[in-house]
């Protein structure tokens, strides 16, 4: 029992072609049977509907003939045929399915008695053919096929099956011309319609194995992507079909294409080949292959392809030799236009899914890269690896050319010299860069870079620099900033306004970690050494731990940590400074060492905030320091406690000659911030001839300093400032800082020193005063004593001297 097929897979292109032409074969056989008999007996137009009859009975179509059958006879057997159309498949609408304005086919009847078929030219006007596939999947000409393949054989058929007729022995047709066709394909399934129109087609005599010049130009639209354009194609065509050999010689193909689809202009390509496809051997071969391309918009490109090719088509192994392709780019963002040149051997094998690159070539900028790349399944699952070198080239040359402007740098002569090298593997979803060695003017990176999965980058990193100061790359100081005064203090909130916040988009994207290791670092004049930093970034927690340095003969670690995974993110900082020399790091650093010695840092602090000023008005925690051996510039104590004893004396010093610094032994303390107030209350230094001790607080919001020191001389005859200073000692001396940070101002409070300096004074002199006074008192009383006497009675006199006396020593 028979089954009925339920599904058809869709006819393939070849297979339609070959209805189609069958089709018409039918037709120009019906009409070339006619054309051999009826003008002998009668006129053909009287059997036009036994022609469409017949027509209908082969395809199940309405053929409509609605011109005038002409036909000839000798020396050519031939008909013209005007206004020929064949109706669609049911279901597809009343526009025909396939149209010619005129037809005409001409054989020569006396080589038909040689078994020889010579045609004259055939001629097809106005063709106009229209392709469709509806809704559920089924095209206009799949009945044509079903009819042909559903229909049993007869029986004559049957019985005639097997027996050919005898073949002819020659085919020579004087050419092919189409004027002014149209193909229409529109897909309901897929919402898209294809149009060719102005299709024209001549071509020379086809002659099986001879070379034919063929020319073939029309206009294309299309509706998805939405592009219009023109096709022009011009080659010699020789197609052995016997030995499956075809050859295209003087290939001259042009191609021009634009529509709102298209993100420029106008696209031009133009294609030159000779091609060789000896099908039977499965052998390709391309030569003096040349594709040259032009893009037009606000970008115009110039692009240039030469190369050969060689394949086997049973292997599937193809090979591009002496490639070379050349772009050149002109924009108006570019002052001169860039231009790029690739050369490589290519080789390509789709059953192995492998590709090799060989001698690989890139210039570009200046910039040379040479290389190989080897590619594996490249078809389902891409990787390649390879290695690429470049050529030392001048970066700011190539930033020129882009027309790109590069910061200024202290250094003019920085950003001019760069190379390149290093090995890879990648696919499309990872990049890993291994035996990286990347060297920009002096200094030289080495080691990997590896990122995984570019919708998400995870980035790690193992890398190492040899040397580098950043000071040639930051900007130069300016005149005028070098020259105007130190600017005024800011409010907070136009600080913080101005103050840039710290990226939280990015933070929270970030996956990075890995090591960088800096040999030797100079940034704001800080030199250091043996720098090591460790980054783990992931969801917006960002850790820098460990970090380490050394620096002007001391070291450096410190572990910081952001979480920006909510909103305020919150900083955590512990770091230590060790033995490290503070009069040369300060010097480097701001250009004034104000603090000399050997310095011991420690901070534990914390903040909250995305902006500097954020985080100074939330900044909480504690630190330590100590000074040994050093001196505090800018303030020199003991010229200060001079020029108050001799405003109180009401003398005048000599010129200053001494350094405005006070030298120090030791000098530490601990401070404890709170919302950005630093608060220390156990400031501690000791010098020669000093004792200090000092509290206050720093404002780092307000940038303002209220601090108080109590200066205790103590006894030196030699030292900064030991001589004249003798009668001060044991007195504590207040000393006021106030102002800015940038503009600091120091003052003795004098009305404090002068209660001091009295205090002194009449503690030292109180016996001599005392004395001094009980004369002036019995003097004044008349009753001074009578030496040598004895006893005498207490006179009333007597007695308020003695109570005075007495009152005198209370006070004293």
């Amino acid at each position: 029992m028979s089954k009925q097929k339920i599904y058809k897979e869709p006819l393939s292109m070849k297979k339609f072609l070959k209805i189609l032409f069958s089709t018409l074969l039918v037709i120009i056989l019906l009409i070339v049977i006619a054309a051999v008999v009826l003008p002998f007996v009668i006129d053909p137009n009287d059997f036009k509907p036994q022609i469409t009859a017949q027509v209908e009975k082969a395809t199940g179509r309405e053929l409509t003939l609605g011109g005038d059958i002409k036909l000839s006879v000798f020396p050519w057997l031939g008909v013209d045929v005007k206004e020929v159309s064949l109706s669609n498949a049911p279901g597809f609408g009343k526009t025909p399915f396939a149209k010619v304005s005129d037809m005409e086919v001409r054989v020569k009847l006396m080589p038909l008695l040689e078994k020889h078929l010579v045609m004259d030219t055939v001629v097809l006007n106005g063709l106009d053919l229209n392709l469709a596939r509806n809704a559920q999947g089924k095209t206009n000409w799949a009945d044509l096929a079903a009819g042909e393949s559903q229909q049993p054989p007869s029986e004559e058929e049957t019985a005639t099956e097997g027996k050919s007729p005898p073949p002819l022995a020659g085919i020579a047709i004087a050419g092919l011309k189409i004027e002014a066709a149209r193909i229409d394909w529109r897909d309901e399934v897929k919402d898209v319609r294809y149009t060719i129109k102005k299709l024209n087609l001549d071509t020379d005599p086809l002659v099986p194995g001879e070379p034919t010049q063929i020319k073939l130009d029309f206009d294309f639209v299309a509706s998805q992507p939405d592009v219009h354009g023109h096709l022009d194609f011009g080659g010699k065509v020789t197609a052995d079909m016997e030995a499956n050999h075809y050859l295209l010689q003087n290939t001259d193909l042009q191609l021009t294409a634009a529509g709102p689809a298209l993100p420029i202009e106008q696209l031009a390509l133009q294609l030159n080949a000779d091609i060789d496809a000896f099908l039977a051997k499965q052998q390709l071969t391309v030569s003096d292959l040349k594709l040259t391309s032009q893009v037009k918009g606000e970008q115009e490109v110039q692009l240039t392809l030469n190369t050969s090719l060689e394949g086997n088509l049973a292997a599937q192994q193809y090979r591009l030799n002496d490639l070379q392709l050349e772009t050149q780019v002109e924009t108006p963002q570019f002052p001169e236009p860039v231009n790029a040149t690739l050369a490589t051997t290519a080789s390509l094998d789709l059953n192995g899914e492998t590709l090799a690159l060989q001698d690989l070539s890139l210039a570009t900028l200046g910039i040379k890269l040479k290389g190989q790349i080897k590619g594996a399944k490249i078809l389902t699952d891409p990787k390649l690896k390879g290695q690429l070198v470049s050529n030392a080239f001048n970066p700011r040359h190539a930033a020129k050319a882009l027309a790109l402007e590069l910061p200024p740098t202290g250094d003019k002569s920085a950003l001019s010299k760069a190379r390149l090298a290093l090995k890879f593997s990648a696919s499309p979803q990872d990049f890993d860069a291994k035996a990286l060695a990347a060297k920009l003017d002096d200094s030289t990176l080495k080691g990997a870079v590896a990122v995984r999965n570019f919708q998400q980058p995870a980035i790690r990193f193992n890398l190492a620099l040899d040397t580098i100061n950043l000071d040639r790359y930051l900007p130069p100081p300016s005149e005028k900033t070098s020259q105007s005064p130190p600017p005024a203090p800011t409010s907070p909130g136009s600080a913080a306004a101005g103050a840039a916040s710290l990226p939280l988009d990015a933070l929270r994207a970030l996956n990075a970690s890995g090591t960088f290791k800096i040999s030797e670092l100079t940034v704001n004049g800080v030199h250091s050494e043996g720098i090591r930093i460790t980054l783990a970034a992931k969801d917006g927690l960002v850790k820098l731990h460990p970090l380490s340095a050394k620096l002007y003969q001391g070291s450096y670690t410190g572990n910081i940590r952001l979480d920006a995974r909510n909103t305020p993110p919150k900083l955590a900082i512990d770091e230590k400074l060790a033995g490290v020399k503070a009069g040369p790091l300060l010097q480097d650093l701001t250009g004034d060492g104000k603090i000399t010695g050997t310095a011991n840092i420690n901070a534990t602090l914390t903040a909250t905030g995305a902006t500097p000023k954020a985080i100074q008005r939330t900044l909480n925690g504690t630190a330590g320091f100590s000074f040994t051996d050093g001196a505090v510039k800018g303030i020199n104590i003991a010229r200060l406690i001079r020029e108050a004893k001799a405003t109180l004396e009401g003398k005048q010093l000599p010129p200053n000659r001494e350094p405005e610094q006070t030298d120090f032994a030791l000098l530490e303390g601990t401070i404890a911030a709170t919302n950005g107030i630093l608060r220390n209350n156990d400031l501690k230094a000791q010098s020669p001839f000093l004792r200090v001790q000092g509290q206050g607080t720093a404002n780092l919001v307000q940038e303002d300093l209220d601090y108080q020191l109590k200066v205790a001389i103590v006894k030196t005859p030699k030292g900064q400032g030991g001589e004249g200073l003798a009668k001060l000692k044991g007195i504590t001396i207040p000393i006021k800082i106030s102002g800015t940070f940038t503009q600091p101002k120091y003052g003795i409070d004098l009305e404090s020193l002068i209660k001091a300096r009295a205090g002194k004074l009449i503690e030292e002199n109180k016996q001599d005063i005392q004395k001094e006074l009980e004369k002036k008192l019995d003097k004044l009383l008349g009753t001074e004593s009578d030496q040598g006497n004895g006893e005498t009675p207490s006179s009333p006199e007597q007695q308020l001297k003695e109570e005075l006396k007495n009152k005198l020593k209370g006070i004293f």
